[in-house]
């Protein structure tokens, strides 16, 4: 089943050796090299290890429309690289804006079991290396903001009831007031689309590790709790709109000829509505959740083994959304 409104919890971690420059003032390669090498001494043969310069373009997209590294590691594509743990859970960048940013995502609402997985091995970490440390302020990173702690505790949300009603705008602004910060389906710069928001701590500097597991916890767990109080409200009073609106976006979504990406995202998250609330049954419901990576311009082409303009992702990506929804939808319930 799809979970209803967590879709993953993240802890992200930065750390920076102590004696090299940040990774944008390297210009040493053999010094770029030196951090990697490090980190596959520590972590040995228990993580599987790549570095994007020996890896195509189309393949470093793909890892990115996964969650499992970031545009900054791709932008430093000649000395960046990643270690992946055997799960997948758990992935260690090397030289992205920092020389580490450690990160465990977890398909459930558990920042507390993120950070003790991921704790294993920054403990390893720092046990072998000296890292930039004051005493004063925490771990020393490249960006002001994530100096001290340098933890990002973040949650993605399904949250189509709040947007129904208009109140996210307000919501969103509550949480800036709160030390939180609202982002969308691919982290920072990208837009709220689909009613997926990612919504994690603003401040890493005066806060220890727990507090901000607490304090993204807590007002996480509020939001759910109005999401899940919305949702009830919306089913009773509503319910002849959602299903209207859920078997038009399957209409859309099966009988089109072009589909933008941005349209796909919000079709497929107005039918996931539907889904979730119980409204509608559709065969194995979890190929919607798969579909939201699987459309992204480089698992298209990827699958379809070309080198797509975004004119024909456009038509690709209508085709792909029809072989796979087409006849999923069980009507009459």
């Amino acid at each position: 089943m799809l979970d209803p409104i967590v879709i993953s919890s993240r802890i992200r971690l930065a750390r920076n050796f102590h004696d090299l420059p940040f990774p944008n003032k390297l210009s040493d390669l053999e010094s770029a090299t030196s951090v990697s090498k490090a980190i596959f001494a520590i972590l040995g043969d228990d993580f599987e290890f790549r570095r994007l310069k020996h890896m195509d373009a189309n393949s470093c997209l793909m890892l990115l429309e996964d969650h499992t590294i970031s545009k900054e590691l791709i932008d430093n594509k000649d000395i960046s690289g990643y270690a992946m743990s055997p799960d997948g859970h758990i992935t260690v960048m090397i030289n992205e804006e920092d020389h580490l940013r450690l990160q465990c995502i977890l398909k459930e609402f558990d920042l507390n079991k993120c950070y003790q997985k991921l704790c294993e091995i920054d403990d390893k970490i720092l046990d072998k290396v000296d890292m930039a440390y004051s005493k004063e302020l925490g771990f020393l990173t490249s960006c002001p903001t994530n100096v001290g702690t340098g933890m990002r505790a973040s949650v993605m949300l399904f949250l189509p009831a709040l947007s129904f009603n208009g109140v996210m705008k307000q919501l969103i602004e509550t949480l800036s007031q709160n030390g939180l910060v609202v982002r969308g389906l691919f982290g920072e710069d990208s837009a709220c689309e689909g009613y997926f928001y990612q919504i994690s701590n603003r401040y890493t500097l005066g806060l220890s590790e727990q507090e901000i597991i607490d304090l993204v916890t807590k007002n996480v767990s509020k939001i759910i709790e109005m999401e899940e109080k919305s949702r009830k409200t919306l089913k009773q009073v509503n319910k002849n709109v959602i299903l209207d609106m859920c078997y038009r976006a399957y209409g859309v979504l099966t009988n089109s000829y072009m589909m933008p990406l941005d349209e796909a995202i919000m079709q497929l998250s107005k039918l996931r509505f539907g889904v979730v609330l119980g409204l509608v049954k559709f065969k194995n419901p979890k190929i919607i959740d798969e579909l939201y990576t699987t459309i992204q311009p480089a698992h298209l082409m990827d699958y379809y083994s070309l080198d797509l303009s975004p004119l024909e992702q456009s038509i690709f990506r209508a085709k792909y959304l029809s072989e796979n929804l087409e006849n999923k939808l069980i009507k009459g319930v």
